[in-house]
């Protein structure tokens, strides 16, 4: 890589399904990396910190308003919010690639008993500081205490 070339930061969902009955899905999607979480990377490597440091991801929001007359919906960078009500909001447990150490992966659960009878299909990364580091929004995932959601939400700096 070119060293004056600008840093990228992208990213993708991996969704994996379990089913009550031994059933597996896989699902993946990208995300919209949102202003808001840029500018926390460029507060981060500036030391503009203020009084504590609140630029860490620290839930995962699911919620039900991503889509409209079967379409997805676009995220603009600057939204800094969901678009439905959020259905269920998760910690996360973050972890460096230890494979690929520019990149960070997310990972959330929602299980059985979470956001039954909601048609899932938009989510966030929320920091510490309330405002929204990434979302994404994608087709309709019916969610039923028949299943249980594996979110590994990946954000590579490339």
């Amino acid at each position: 890589m070119n060293t004056e070339e600008p840093v990228k930061v992208s990213g993708y969902v991996t969704v994996n399904i379990e089913h009550k009955d031994g059933r597996q899905e896989t699902i993946e999607f990208k995300n919209t990396i949102l202003r808001k979480g840029r500018e926390a990377l460029a507060k981060s490597l500036a030391n503009d910190l203020g009084d504590t440091y609140q630029f860490y991801v620290s839930r995962m929001l699911f919620g039900d308003g991503g889509t409209a007359g079967g379409s997805v919906k676009y995220v603009d960078t600057a939204r800094n919010g969901l678009f439905g009500i959020t259905r269920a909001s998760k910690s996360v447990i973050a972890q460096v690639d230890p494979n690929i150490p520019s990149q960070v992966v997310f990972t959330a659960v929602l299980g059985f008993s979470d956001a039954n009878g909601y048609a899932i299909n938009e989510m966030a990364l929320q920091m510490s500081n309330d405002d929204l580091y990434s979302m994404a929004t994608f087709l309709d995932l019916n969610k039923t205490d028949q299943m249980q959601i594996t979110w590994n939400w990946r954000i590579s700096f490339v």
